[in-house]
């Protein structure tokens, strides 16, 4: 199930869907760095991956990828 649906104002690229959010981030969490990466996202649209630990944000034109700070 995708977390992300077409833009209403451009048919080419993709926004998150109203969801539920069951973290207190309100970011979108993927199991792996590839699901992370959403297909047609649009420029600030920011994942987490489960798998490395790490936050991609869409800069307009590609994935860049973070360390996600450590609380512990």
């Amino acid at each position: 199930m995708s977390r992300y649906q077409p833009d209403p104002n451009d048919s080419t690229k993709q926004v998150p869907k109203t969801t539920v959010a069951t973290q207190s981030s309100h970011i979108a969490t993927f199991d792996t760095d590839a699901l992370a990466k959403v297909d047609n996202p649009v420029k600030g649209t920011m994942t987490f991956s489960v798998a490395s630990g790490r936050i991609w944000i869409y800069n307009g034109t590609s994935w860049k990828e973070y360390a996600a700070a450590s609380s512990e």
